[in-house]
């Protein structure tokens, strides 16, 4: 039965009953489960209306016209110790939150689905709640009717609509928990359900800029953007003087003269005309590609930074496309999304963004016309991160945790060579690195000491430290970094040696994943990353006889361009690629958890305190949490933070302990702004 709570006045249906708003909450008290969805003019709860609520079960649902009928009488209900429902919380939450409204406990279907479908290229398998209806129950949810609302306004069919979205929340939620548990996620999915009341506030809160600031920022942009572009055309008349991207003019003009200077006409924002270039220089851009399970050239600057030594352009390239990134991205179209009623710019975050579970922010609005910010991946200089600025009674915050990836490697690799040196030495991995792979310098030597004699070293040591902690090998380096076979070698021995706990590790996640078919992120959380084309892979090795293998010897020689060759070579490519991700993905989503479990706890004691829209969470990227709060409660909430986020890391990282950093100004106070 569908009821209707509303002050219109609306003709007699069949299909619904008008009641109030006491026999309503009479019906759902019954509930301890209650389904919950709404229905908006748009996205944003700043600015667009709350339309209606809709509340319940299989046996009755409850449609509360927002517009007509106060929705603070529902706040008892919906911060109760009941189980709210929903596909998208984090949407829903928003436009609640704006009411003042905070329920305690949710539960996200659309979020169990991510869980289990984590590691698949997108559009594997579709998220939606209709897909869900089809999979669990066998029913077919209409979805025609969405939007209407905003010009039709309550009509039958509208009313129908927005009560049906409730009426199967907890009947899937039944059916995914059994899936969960057969995957061992339901902790995860635990976690993830706690964790989006928090985002959903982050997302809610926004951050303040300083526009002034902004555009003083924005023109020393461009100027950096123009110069990087003269130095690369510069570089391609001297290295490359009978390119095809350069041509004279030959015919002048009146008023001008000859121009004999060639003129560059290379689209350096072209991949396609960029690539050739890079190639012959022997720089390797082959990377996998996930959605086709094959490879292809990739100019991106994780492929070229650890080559940049095989080309004097590489440095300039990058240069150039940082420039013009924060050009294009953080110029004009920034200003544009600075909300003009709060002064605040709002992005949206994705909760599951990544494989490895770290949230990711920006990508497009519903109706594919906005390209959101990415506030976790805003340039990091300390010009641009003074534009974000509290409001003026309040003080910014910012906490991030020190050297978090080489703490949580270390605990969990259960390396006793880092561990002691993170414990008791100078906490300088970078140093311990170039000691190893370097014999020759002091093992007494102290850290500021090697960075005063041994400056190179310890620059090359970062990156193949880098490269080895993430499943590289001799052959990385060698390809990276221009070494002979004997060099690269001996590094890539001492290093191991060096560090035998980490190598250890590395093999067994190399060997777990391909026996399970899955990464696992976190073992206190189970988090996993599925290996989407693990049955594929498992019927390739099965072919893998040895007379399979005298064939493929045979024919790698006189046809290596046949499938036989390429089927092994894609195989161990893909294997490469895991392998890698295996070691890789844990120490992140490691970080992450630390993360969520800060937001978590500093969340519910926002909640307790009555903190929550007073004390605002602005920016959290990865290792960081930035906030603002009223500046005479600032130091104590500051304290708070710095709490939490030691004791998540004291959960997740045990064998060190990973510590964290309240930023200060000059004289040791909060500032205004973002400094780090």
């Amino acid at each position: 039965m569908i009821y209707l709570v509303t002050q219109q006045i609306l003709p007699e249906s069949k299909e619904y009953k008008i009641i109030s708003v006491e026999e309503s909450l009479h019906l759902l008290n019954t509930l301890d489960i209650v389904g919950v969805d709404t229905e908006t003019t748009g996205f944003s709860p700043h600015n667009d209306t709350l339309l209606t609520l809709q509340l319940g079960c299989y046996d009755f649902q409850v449609v509360v016209d927002c517009t007509t009928v106060n929705i603070q009488l529902y706040k008892e209900f919906l911060e109760s110790d009941r189980l709210l429902c929903f596909w998208n919380a984090k949407f829903d939450l928003g436009f609640i939150y704006h009411n003042r409204i905070v329920p305690k406990k949710v539960y996200d279907g659309y979020l169990a689905e991510k869980l289990m479908w984590l590691g698949y290229p997108a559009g594997t398998h579709s998220m939606s709640l209709k897909s869900a209806g089809e999979q669990y129950l066998g029913i077919e949810l209409d979805k025609t009717v969405r939007g209407k609302i905003k010009y039709a306004g309550l009509s039958e069919e509208v009313i129908i609509y927005s009560a049906l979205d409730t009426k199967y929340l907890k009947e899937i939620r039944n059916k995914q928990l059994i899936e969960l548990e057969k995957k061992e996620l339901l902790t995860a999915i635990e976690y993830e359900n706690r964790f989006v009341l928090s985002l959903a506030y982050e997302e809610y809160c926004g951050v303040k800029v300083d526009i002034a600031k902004w555009k003083a920022k924005m023109k020393k942009d461009e100027e950096r953007l123009q110069k990087a572009l003269e130095a690369m055309n510069t570089w391609l008349k001297t290295n490359e003087p009978n390119s095809k991207y350069l041509k004279v003019e030959l015919q002048g003009n009146l008023f001008n003269g000859f121009n004999t200077e060639p003129i560059v006409t290379i689209n350096w924002n072209s991949p396609l005309q960029v690539i050739p270039l890079f190639k012959k220089y022997g720089v390797d851009l082959e990377v996998p590609d996930k959605s086709k399970g094959d490879t292809k050239d990739s100019v991106d600057a994780k492929v070229l930074k650890p080559q940049k030594d095989k080309c004097s352009l590489i440095p300039l390239y990058l240069d150039y496309k940082e420039a013009f990134k924060v050009v294009s991205t953080y110029g004009e179209n920034f200003l544009k999304q600075i909300d003009s009623k709060t002064g605040r710019l709002y992005s949206r975050f994705s909760q599951l963004g990544a494989d490895t579970t770290r949230i990711t922010s920006g990508g497009k609005d519903k109706n594919n016309k906005l390209e959101y910010i990415n506030l976790l991946n805003l340039p990091s200089d300390a010009e641009t991160r003074a534009c974000f600025v509290a409001e003026p009674l309040n003080a910014w915050v910012s906490i991030d945790y020190t050297g978090q990836e080489s703490f949580i490697m270390a605990s969990i690799a259960n390396d006793k060579a880092m561990i002691e040196e993170l414990t008791y030495g100078d906490r300088d991995l970078h140093t311990l690195t170039a000691k190893l792979v370097f014999p020759y310098i002091p093992k007494d030597m102290t850290a500021k000491e090697v960075k005063a004699n041994y400056h190179k070293e310890r620059q090359l040591a970062k990156g193949y430290e880098f490269a080895f902690n993430y499943a590289g090998n001799a052959d990385t380096i060698k390809r990276n970094f221009g070494l002979t076979d004997e060099e690269a070698n001996t590094i890539y021995n001492n290093y191991m040696n060096g560090f035998n706990g980490l190598k250890q590790y590395q093999d067994f996640r190399k060997k777990d994943w391909f026996n399970k078919g899955y990464i696992l992120l976190n073992a206190l959380t189970g988090h996993k990353a599925y290996i989407y084309d693990y049955n594929s892979m498992l019927q390739t090795k099965s072919k893998f006889t040895k007379e399979f293998w005298d064939y493929y010897r045979e024919m790698k020689k006189e046809a290596p361009n046949c499938d036989t060759v390429q089927e092994v070579r894609k195989f161990f490519k893909r294997k490469a690629d895991s392998d890698r991700q295996s070691v890789n993905y844990p120490i992140q989503a490691t970080g992450s958890m630390c993360l969520r479990v800060s937001m978590i706890n500093f969340f519910e004691y926002l909640r307790k305190n009555n903190l929550l829209f007073k004390v605002l969470i602005t920016i959290t990227p990865y290792d960081e949490i930035n906030i603002e709060a009223p500046k005479e409660i600032s130091e104590e909430v500051a304290d708070i933070l710095y709490n939490c986020m030691v004791k998540a890391g004291s959960y997740f990282c045990t064998r060190c302990k990973l510590d964290a950093e309240i930023s200060r100004d000059k004289e040791g106070n909060l500032p205004n702004y973002w400094i780090h």
